[in-house]
């Protein structure tokens, strides 16, 4: 290792055993910004075979 790179601050992360469990809200929160960030087109007409009446 070289003197300049023992120099440089050093970051811990702990990360949990397992995952979290998510709440209602916080599941739905995540979903949100994962709808936001997600550039996903949408559809001006029904898929084939879908009758526009019904």
């Amino acid at each position: 290792m070289s003197a300049a790179r023992s120099e440089e601050p050093q970051i811990r992360v702990i990360l949990p055993a397992g995952l979290p469990e998510l709440t209602p809200a916080v599941a739905r929160a995540l979903l949100a910004v994962l709808i936001e960030v997600t550039e996903v087109p949408m559809l001006d007409m029904p898929a084939e075979g879908m009758n526009r009446e019904s």
